[in-house]
């Protein structure tokens, strides 16, 4: 926390690109914002997921009983910058891959089988 600039976030970021013949394309922005405004939509989306997930059950082929997930919530991770999973679970750090799994947990909650943009049928 920096008393001067306050609640005030401040961040500048470059993109770079390859351009035409070997050039570079550099693209910066200067952004200013209040941080708690920022994280509010964040905060409350991992509040509303994390209660969905304590009312979702499952159990695997062959179990005979259904259980809840995991305490460590990995469908949680599509939210946040390091994702956290229970010992022995492979690490998904990639955004499409952590929104695909949270739609196709959700497409199960409700009957459908899961979409894997392979479209294998048609090939």
């Amino acid at each position: 926390y920096v008393p001067y600039v306050g609640d005030s976030k401040r961040a500048m970021d470059e993109y770079t690109s390859e351009i035409f013949m070997g050039g570079k394309s550099t693209i910066v922005l200067h952004n200013t914002c209040e941080d708690s405004l920022l994280a509010a939509p964040l905060i409350l989306d991992l509040v509303l997921l994390a209660e969905l997930s304590t009312r979702i059950q499952l159990k695997k082929e062959g179990e005979a009983k259904f259980h809840s997930f995991h305490p460590v919530a990995t469908i949680l991770s599509y939210l946040t910058k390091a994702p956290l999973v229970p010992p022995g679970t492979p690490v998904v750090n990639a955004l499409g891959k952590q929104r695909a799994m949270l739609e196709n947990i959700m497409r199960a909650c409700i009957g459908l089988s899961p979409d894997n943009n392979m479209i294998l049928e048609y090939k």
